[in-house]
């Protein structure tokens, strides 16, 4: 039975978009690692049973050529919307307005690397 969902996500720079996520999303940094490269990881506790680890990409490239390196659509999702909105808007140059998509309440930002995240009312 699964228990715990890892998030693997790569991205040219791990210490700013680790920093994004502590300060735009409340993550947690759990752990730091240099992998062979001297690149840097970071793992971030996002939910109880949810982690998110940034890796740089140049490494994935380099050590797991056979990876895909697309960032993953992610849609999270909150109770108070208009406070994580709010939020949020002061860590990212780019973020849409709250409004209503198929039935659900959302809205996108973007991460200091313009990949795309979605957040919807629970």
């Amino acid at each position: 039975m699964i228990k715990k969902f890892e998030l693997m996500l790569y991205v040219n720079d791990v210490e700013k978009v680790s920093k994004f996520w502590q300060d735009a999303l409340n993550a947690k940094e759990l752990a730091k690692s240099p992998p062979p490269d001297g690149s840097s990881t970071v793992k971030h506790s996002v939910l109880d049973q949810v982690n998110i680890n940034l890796f740089n990409i140049d490494f994935i490239k380099k050590y797991s050529p056979m990876v895909s390196l697309e960032f993953p659509s992610i849609m999270l999702m909150a109770d108070d919307l208009e406070n994580l909105h709010e939020q949020i808007s002061k860590y990212s140059s780019e973020v849409s307005d709250i409004s209503e998509q198929s039935g659900m309440t959302t809205f996108n930002f973007a991460d200091p690397e313009n990949n795309h995240i979605a957040i919807g009312k629970i």
